[in-house]
């Protein structure tokens, strides 16, 4: 069965018994645009965690399951919160609107900040697959003041907030690589459509193969847009994942140490597969959390 094809089927998320809900906030006019805000039940001025989950941006939904191991920063005095965003279509490039939503979606909580006790100056991203590609992409652009991809509320258009650092899990970044690098690790890919125009990749980039789409494979891969005003990365990936090579997460590593001069970690989880189920861990949380508060005042 092809990625595309697959049935997708809402688990929700683990609602946090001491926590502060509000669901369906809208922050822009899209009818996807809305996101969903965890607060502790204690605390002001909490900083905040943007959750993006993955989905290959063909499917997903805020909320679900896949947001578990954030909604483990509550206990921690974070804000949680996790928006929705457009989803591509075959035939037809969605991309890159994504990433006007999310910095809508950071404009809305620090507009918002004093009403539900918000830290605007501490604004974290965390992405999950495709997800990670979207907040990799958002914190990149959004340090160089580039504008990738537009709203129909135009008021958000020279917005350009401060991200304290960044957090990628197991995501694709530089879209064109995948089949060498599964070969080069000998993992044969779970679909079979890997590289292919109907592939997840390839359906971002206007269902085209990857690889004769070297334009919009660039404007895709977060490293386009790293220089020294980039935020602090930090990368997970699992070294049996057989949806997206976790060599994509390494070469991600390298280009920002060429071109931000410093380091982001990787942490390669011996024998995790792709998805939030081996990620989902209290030595994992540990090394979050302490990346985080190293990069948050």
């Amino acid at each position: 069965m092809l990625f595309k094809d697959k049935t997708y089927k809402y688990v929700p998320a683990n609602m946090p018994k001491n926590a502060r809900v509000f669901h369906n906030l809208s922050y822009s006019v899209g009818d996807r645009n809305q996101l969903d805000l965890y607060l502790p039940k204690a605390g002001e001025n909490c900083p905040v965690i943007v959750d993006i989950y993955g989905g290959g941006m063909l499917r997903g939904q805020k909320s679900s399951y896949k947001l578990n191991p954030s909604l483990r920063f509550l206990n921690d005095g974070f804000a949680v919160v996790s928006p929705d965003y457009s989803l591509n279509q075959l035939g037809e490039q969605t991309f890159p609107v994504q990433i006007a939503e999310i910095r809508a979606v950071i404009n809305f909580l620090i507009k918002n900040s004093k009403q539900y006790g918000l830290d605007k100056d501490n604004i974290i991203l965390i992405g999950e697959s495709s997800g990670a590609q979207l907040a990799v992409l958002t914190a990149a652009t959004i340090s160089e003041h580039l504008l990738l991809g537009r709203l129909k509320d135009v008021a958000e258009h020279t917005f350009f907030p401060k991200i304290s650092c960044v957090i990628g899990m197991y995501g694709p970044y530089k879209v064109d690589d995948f089949s060498k690098q599964f070969a080069a690790l000998n993992i044969k890919p779970q679909f079979s459509e890997t590289g292919e125009a109907q592939s997840f990749e390839g359906i971002m980039l206007g269902t085209k193969r990857p690889d004769q789409m070297p334009s919009k494979v660039a404007q895709a891969n977060p490293a386009t847009y790293f220089s020294k005003n980039m935020p602090p990365l930090l990368l997970f990936a699992g070294t049996k994942d057989d949806v997206v090579p976790y060599l994509q997460s390494v070469s991600l590593a390298e280009k920002y140490y060429q071109k931000v001069g410093k380091r982001a970690e990787v942490i390669l989880v011996d024998d995790a597969y792709h998805g939030p189920r081996d990620f989902n861990t209290d030595d994992i949380h540990a090394k979050k959390l302490a990346f985080i508060r190293q990069n948050t005042n």
